[in-house]
């Protein structure tokens, strides 16, 4: 039990919170490499995933750049750029701005897309659920 104790307060705990953001920071990374790389090829043309969205389809051409560029950069960037501690409280305040872009974006996604547009249950949309989860995190981390 002492060795289970002795894990839980290491300094080796810091390595949880750092797996934690690279891993995050990489799959928010995936989630709009594709959605970039269609842009660039065909810049005037918007994503068809966005526009049937409410809101955002109004907009689809902006909409689906702004979310490509979210998810491909800025958030990951903010999110990383989190854990450096030698920033200081900047740190704090960078990975709460990418923690609150990522709530946003994957509650945009999960509300009006997997459930308003595909009609999903929360069984099918699993792996934005737990994006959601890990962004709510460092929204208050």
């Amino acid at each position: 039990m002492s060795l289970l104790s002795s894990l839980s307060t290491s300094r080796l705990g810091v390595l949880s919170e750092l797996t934690l953001r690279i891993v995050f920071a990489l799959l928010i990374f995936s989630h709009g490499e594709g959605k970039l790389s269609a842009l660039m090829a065909e810049p005037d043309i918007p994503l068809r995933v966005i526009e049937n969205l409410s809101f955002f389809g109004d907009m689809p051409l902006f909409s689906s750049w702004l979310a490509a560029i979210l998810e491909s950069i800025i958030i990951p960037v903010l999110i990383l750029a989190g854990g450096a501690t030698f920033l200081g409280e900047k740190a704090k305040a960078l990975s709460t701005l990418g923690g609150l872009l990522a709530t946003a974006l994957m509650l945009n996604i999960i509300l009006n897309f997997h459930v308003g547009v595909l009609e999903e249950t929360w069984t099918e949309f699993k792996y934005q659920l737990s994006l959601l989860a890990i962004s709510v995190y460092f929204l208050f981390k």
